[in-house]
C-alpha cells in the first residue's frame, strides 16, 4: 500500500424503511460522526466534496479522498529538569522513571536538552501513522453509538441496537473492502436498489460506483435531487400544486424513486372546509392538493384534484391511480361526516364543555383560562380604543372549537374550524376573523393577526399561558418547552412590535395576574421572571432584524416603556452610532461610568453652579443645561433621533472638561460637584440608551 494512497471511502447502512421525519437528521449526524471521527484519528481526507445520501432504505456515506492511514510523525517531548531527574548518588528519581514510562522508554534511553534555562530529559520518537482499517470500525461505532435515535431497536438475538434492523453493510475504500463488521454484518462490496425495479444484488467495483449504481438500480441517492426530481414532477402533472415544505420534505423520505400521479376526488368534497380537506391528504395520505385555479395561497381554497407521489414506474398508472383515489374517499368522507356532527350544535353551546378539559392541573381548565382571555382581552381592547364587543366575544368562542370532532381529528385546525363554525353559527364577521387568527403567528416567518380583534385575543391568550405556566412552576428547562413558551413569547413581541401596540409589557402580566387572582399556584413574584423571559426573546428578535446585540444591550438599559419604543430607540441609536461623534460620547459614557462607581458614592446631588471654578466645567455645565432644556419634549414624544441630535453637542465640551479637569480633585466640595455633573449627564444619556455598553 503506498504512502500516499487516497481514494473515497463509501460507508452504506442498508435497513428496513427508516421514519420518514428522522431520515435528514440521521444522515446528517451521521456523516459528522464518521468526517470528525477521521479528522480526530487524523486521517486526512476531503470534507468539502464528501457526500452524503439516504432513502428510505439506506444511510450512506462517500468521504472524498481519504488517506490509507494517518501521517507518520516525529514526536518531541520534554521531561523534568536534569536536576530534579536524578538524586544525589546519580540514581532516577520518580519524574524521571514516570515520564521514561510515559513515552516507553528506559531512562538511560533518554536523550538530553539544553536550553538558555536549563538542561532536561527529552525524547524524540518516530510514530508511524496507523492504518486506516486498523481505526475505521471503531469511528463507524462511535458514529453510530452518537446517532439521535430516541428509540433504537433489537433484532434477533442481538445485543446491538439501531432504529430499524440492519440488512446489509457497504464498506469500501475505492476498490478495497476493509475487514470489519458492523452491527453484525460484515463489511462488504454489495449493495441493494429497488424493490421492485431492481433489487439485486449488486456488486460495487471501486466506491465511486456507488450513485451511478444506484441510479441504474432505479434508486435516486441523493437526498437534494431526489426532491428535487419531485418537484419537477409535481409541477409538470399540475402546476396549481400545493407544495408544502414539510410535507415534501416527508415525502422525499418515502420514496427512492418518484414519479408523480394526479388523481382526483369527487365534487361534492368540496362543500367541506378547504383546510380540513387540505389536512386530510397532506397528513393522512401524503398527498398534494391542488390549488382551486386563480385561488392565492392565503385563501386556502382547492380544486378536487390532488398528486400522489408514487415509489415506482407502474405500467398501468390508471391503476395506481384508482388506488389513491379508493384510499383518500373515506378520508374525506370522514371529514364530511364531521363537519355534519360538529354544526349540529351552534359553536358557542360547546363553551360549557370547556370546563370539563383540564388546561394545566394547578391552574384549571379551557374554560377558566377562556375567561381570564375575555377579561385581559376586554381591558387591552379599551386600552387600543377599540369597540371591545368583537374582541370579547371572540375570546369566550377562541377555544371552542377544541371540543369538536373535527379538530379532535385534525388538531392542525384549531382556529380555522372554529372561524367557520362561527360564522355558520351567526356570529359576525369581525368574531370570526379574531378565532382564526388567534393563533397567528404559529412559526416563524407566519402573518401575525391582520384584525385588531385578532391581535387582541392573540395577545391575551399568549399573556394568560405564559403567566399561567410560570406561576405553576414549569418555566421552560434547557430544551424542554412542553408549553411552546419560547414560542408564545416570540409571538407576543411580533405582534406588539409589528402592530406598533404601545402596551406596557408590565401591564399586560398584570391583567393577567389579576385573572389568576383566585388560583393558589398564581404568585405575583413571578411577574419579573416572566418578563424577563419574554425580553430575553424580544433579543432574539431584534437581532434578526438586524440589530447588533451591543445596541440590543444598550437600549433595554434604557427606560423603555414598550415594545414600539424599544424599536424607535434601536433605530434611532443605529443611525447616530455612524456619526463622529458617536464613539468619542460613548467612549466618555464609559469613562464617566467608571468614575461614578469607583467613587463609591451611592447618591449623589445635584450640581452647584457656584462650585464650578474651571471654565471648561462651566462650558460643559452650561451645554448640559441648555440641552437638557431643549430635548426633554423630543424624549417625551419619542422623538429619538432629534434627542441624539442635541446630545451630540455634547462631545465638544466633554471632551475639553477630560482634558482639563481633575475629577478626584483633594477638595471634597469640588469633587463631590464634578461627580454630580457627570452622574447628571450620564442619566440625561441613559434616558434614551447606556451608550457606555457601546464603547
Amino acid at each position: 500500500m503506498s504512502d500516499e494512497s487516497v481514494a473515497d471511502l463509501l460507508i452504506e447502512l442498508g435497513c428496513e424503511e427508516l421514519p420518514p421525519r428522522a431520515v435528514d437528521h440521521l444522515r446528517k449526524a451521521f456523516f459528522n460522526g464518521i468526517s470528525d471521527g477521521l479528522s480526530k484519528a487524523q486521517i486526512d481526507f476531503d470534507r468539502e466534496n464528501s457526500r452524503q445520501f439516504s432513502t428510505p432504505r439506506r444511510l450512506a456515506v462517500q468521504l472524498a479522498s481519504v488517506a490509507d492511514k494517518q501521517k507518520d510523525q516525529e514526536l518531541e517531548r520534554r521531561g523534568p529538569a536534569v536536576a530534579a531527574a536524578f538524586n544525589d548518588a546519580g540514581e532516577p528519581t520518580p519524574a524521571a522513571t514516570g515520564f521514561a514510562r510515559s513515552v516507553g522508554l528506559e531512562v538511560e534511553e533518554l536523550e538530553r536538552l539544553k536550553t538558555d534555562k536549563g538542561e532536561w530529559l527529552y525524547s524524540k520518537q518516530f510514530v508511524k501513522g496507523a492504518s486506516l482499517d486498523d481505526l475505521l470500525f471503531e469511528i463507524i461505532e462511535n458514529a453510530l453509538r452518537t446517532l439521535p435515535i430516541p428509540r433504537p431497536m433489537r433484532w434477533s438475538d442481538h445485543e446491538y441496537s439501531f432504529v430499524r434492523p440492519v440488512h446489509w453493510v457497504v464498506v469500501m475504500h475505492g476498490d478495497r473492502v476493509p475487514e470489519g463488521r458492523v452491527l453484525g454484518k460484515n463489511a462488504g462490496n454489495i449493495t441493494f436498489a429497488h424493490r421492485i425495479h431492481a433489487p439485486g444484488p449488486h456488486r460495487l467495483k471501486t466506491a465511486n460506483d456507488y450513485k451511478k449504481t444506484l441510479l441504474d438500480g432505479w434508486v435516486v441517492a441523493d437526498p437534494k435531487e431526489r426532491k428535487r426530481l419531485i418537484v419537477e414532477s409535481l409541477k409538470h402533472k399540475n402546476p396549481d400544486v400545493i407544495i408544502d415544505e414539510g410535507l415534501l420534505n416527508e415525502v422525499n423520505n418515502l420514496v427512492e424513486w418518484p414519479v408523480a400521479v394526479e388523481c382526483q376526488f369527487d365534487e361534492e368534497f368540496l362543500e367541506v372546509p378547504h383546510p380540513a380537506l387540505i389536512s386530510t391528504m397532506q397528513d393522512h395520505q401524503k398527498f398534494f392538493p391542488v390549488g382551486a385555479p386563480g385561488a392565492t395561497e392565503s385563501e386556502s381554497s382547492i380544486a378536487n384534484r390532488f398528486v400522489a407521489i408514487s415509489n415506482i414506474e407502474s405500467k398501468d398508472v390508471q391503476q395506481v391511480r384508482t388506488g389513491y383515489e379508493r384510499v383518500v374517499r373515506p378520508r374525506l368522507a370522514d371529514s364530511r361526516f364531521f363537519l355534519e356532527q360538529d354544526s349540529r350544535k351552534a359553536l358557542a353551546d360547546y363553551i360549557p364543555l370547556l370546563d370539563d378539559v383540564v388546561f394545566q392541573k394547578k391552574i384549571g381548565t379551557i374554560g377558566e383560562k377562556t375567561k381570564r382571555i375575555t377579561e385581559i382581552s376586554e381591558k387591552l381592547a379599551d386600552f387600543m380604543s377599540l369597540d371591545s364587543t368583537a374582541s370579547i366575544r371572540a375570546a369566550a368562542l377562541c377555544k371552542c372549537d377544541l371540543m369538536t370532532q373535527m379538530v379532535g381529528e385534525f388538531p392542525e385546525l384549531q382556529g380555522v374550524m372554529g372561524a367557520h363554525y362561527a360564522l355558520a353559527s351567526g356570529e359576525t364577521d369581525l368574531v370570526a376573523t379574531a378565532i382564526g387568527e388567534h393563533y397567528a403567528p404559529k412559526f416563524a416567518g407566519d402573518q401575525i393577526p391582520i384584525s385588531d380583534a385578532g391581535r387582541v385575543v392573540s395577545l391575551a391568550d399568549r399573556t394568560d399561558t405564559l403567566v399561567s405556566i410560570f406561576s405553576a412552576g414549569m418555566a421552560p428547562t434547557g430544551n424542554k418547552d412542553p408549553f411552546a413558551l419560547r414560542r408564545a413569547a416570540l409571538g407576543l413581541i411580533r405582534i406588539l412590535a409589528e402592530a406598533h401596540i404601545t402596551v406596557a409589557l408590565s401591564r399586560l402580566l398584570e391583567w393577567a395576574a389579576h385573572g389568576l387572582r383566585n388560583v393558589d399556584a398564581c404568585d405575583s413574584t413571578v411577574l419579573p421572571e416572566v418578563e424577563a423571559f419574554i425580553v430575553q426573546r424580544a433579543r432574539g428578535y431584534f437581532l434578526d432584524q438586524g440589530y447588533g446585540p451591543e445596541l440590543i444591550g444598550a437600549v433595554l438599559a434604557s427606560p423603555w416603556k414598550h415594545v414600539p419604543d424599544l424599536e424607535a430607540r434601536l433605530s434611532a441609536l443605529r443611525t447616530f452610532m455612524g456619526r463622529d461623534e458617536a464613539e468619542s460620547l460613548a467612549t466618555a459614557n464609559k469613562r464617566i461610568g467608571n468614575i461614578l462607581r469607583k467613587s463609591n458614592l451611592e447618591s449623589f446631588e445635584g450640581t452647584r453652579e457656584e462650585l464650578l471654578v474651571i471654565d471648561e466645567e462651566k462650558a460643559l455645565f452650561d451645554e448640559f443645561r441648555s440641552i437638557s432644556k431643549k430635548i426633554k419634549p423630543f424624549i417625551e414624544s419619542s422623538d429619538y433621533p432629534a434627542s441624539l441630535e442635541h446630545m451630540a453637542g455634547l462631545k465638544q465640551p466633554l471632551d475639553q472638561f477630560f482634558e482639563n479637569v481633575m475629577v478626584m480633585d483633594e477638595d471634597k466640595g469640588l469633587r463631590d460637584n464634578r461627580l454630580a455633573l457627570l452622574a447628571e449627564l450620564k442619566a440625561l444619556f441613559d434616558e434614551i440608551a447606556d451608550l457606555s455598553v457601546l464603547a
